[in-house]
């Protein structure tokens, strides 16, 4: 059984994909990170603290996390949109897998989703988002 996953935003448009992450629901306000690297920063921040972070970047995860190296213990962020996330890292320096942590987090995910589409939709406005795992 797979699970799916939607975002809702805060005018009531949604986006389908599939979960990644820890299955559940959270909501926060929707920070857009158009950086092609540092999504460990981006999610350990603490200003990012309960915020859904959307990646433009098609492709996050291939470095893993080291979470003692940035000097935190958990992801701050409760949310993570992103297109394609690598399933396996390819850093020696990684840790544990991006994935994997945000399970153990309890961060919310959804990926396969057209992440352009969405950053089109919401440039210039505030928006909060809420992301929902749904078994299929």
């Amino acid at each position: 059984m797979s699970t799916s996953a939607r975002i809702v935003l805060s005018d009531g448009r949604e986006f389908r994909g599939k979960l990644f992450g820890a299955r559940g629901r959270r909501s926060g306000p929707l920070i857009i990170s158009a950086s092609a690297t540092g999504y460990e920063k981006e999610l350990t921040d603490a200003a990012h603290a309960g915020a859904i972070v959307l990646f433009t970047t098609p492709h996050i995860g291939n470095t893993g996390l080291n979470l003692a190296e940035a000097g935190v213990d958990s992801l701050a962020a409760a949310g993570v949109i992103a297109r394609d996330p690598v399933s396996r890292s390819s850093s020696a320096h990684a840790a544990v897998e991006l994935e994997d942590q945000m399970r153990q987090d309890g961060v919310v995910g959804i990926c396969e989703v057209d992440t352009r589409a969405i950053v089109r939709h919401v440039r210039g406005r505030d928006m909060t988002a809420t992301i929902v795992s749904e078994e299929d």
